[in-house]
């Protein structure tokens, strides 16, 4: 019983093992995919993304320039990105090119007044803008429902504005701007290119398989010591009266 129960143990923590280590080579060709993208000149947005209804692959984290004005009117904030408190400003802007691309303007926080607010202006300039943005796959929507004039996602796809088409289906991270914003956001930082932790539980599961092994072996042993020394309890001991019985027969 204790052997297959370790058997199967081991199975399981290779198994997990294994998981975590193709994890950790999925993170790392993701990162180079979007290391190699940053490092690419600046083009044109139609010149990368020929289709607005398409994110070619390698795109993602692209810098690309674009041209047109903000739609103010079709402003959202985005609740809580990445899990800060505050929002991410999400404006509009309409392409000379023709079309719309979602712009991530920054982050401000909440106002200390009025959570519900941001603590700054965010609308944006009102005139011609030509930009600098780091492209971006659209954000997976969930079933939240967030308040008028808010969202949760970043997703094209689901904007709650009505916008002039064709609506890219990727949106852009601000990097440049000009003219230069007036208003105080923090621009959107770059992906996180760290590798986390899936190499250190690959080796921490497949680690815990020769210490199962190795627990096995001692529960083993012990079992075999107990058995031995229950088996020599089992023969009587030679008594003092049977040695010196003179009744006995004697060899």
């Amino acid at each position: 019983m204790l052997v297959a129960v370790t058997t199967g143990l081991c199975l399981l923590f290779w198994w997990l093992g294994t998981w975590q280590w193709h994890r950790h080579e999925s993170r790392s060709a993701l990162n180079e995919a979007v290391h190699a993208a940053q490092n690419e000149p600046v083009e044109p947005l139609t010149g990368v993304v020929p289709d607005p209804t398409e994110l070619p692959p390698g795109t993602d984290s692209r810098r690309v320039s674009v041209a047109g004005h903000y739609l103010a009117t079709e402003q959202s904030l985005q609740r809580n990105p990445s899990g800060r408190a505050g929002y991410a400003v999400i404006t509009p802007l309409d392409l000379d090119s023709g079309g719309t691309l979602l712009v991530n303007r920054g982050f401000v926080p909440p106002s200390m007044t009025d959570p519900t607010a941001p603590a700054a202006d965010v609308a944006p300039p009102s005139g011609p803008v030509q930009l600098t943005v780091r492209l971006r796959a659209p954000q997976e929507s969930g079933d939240r429902t967030a308040p008028d004039g808010q969202i949760y996602d970043i997703d094209p796809a689901t904007y709650p504005q009505q916008l002039p088409s064709p609506v890219y289906d990727a949106y852009g991270d601000l990097v440049e701007q000009s003219p230069a914003p007036a208003e105080e956001l923090e621009l959107p930082a770059p992906p996180d290119l760290g590798m986390g932790p899936h190499l250190f539980y690959a080796f921490q599961w497949w680690s815990f398989i020769p210490i199962a092994i190795v627990g096995l072996l001692l529960l083993l042993r012990r079992e075999s010591r107990a058995l031995d020394e229950t088996e020599g309890g089992d023969t009587p001991p030679v008594t003092q009266a049977h040695q010196t019985d003179p009744t006995l027969p004697r060899g």
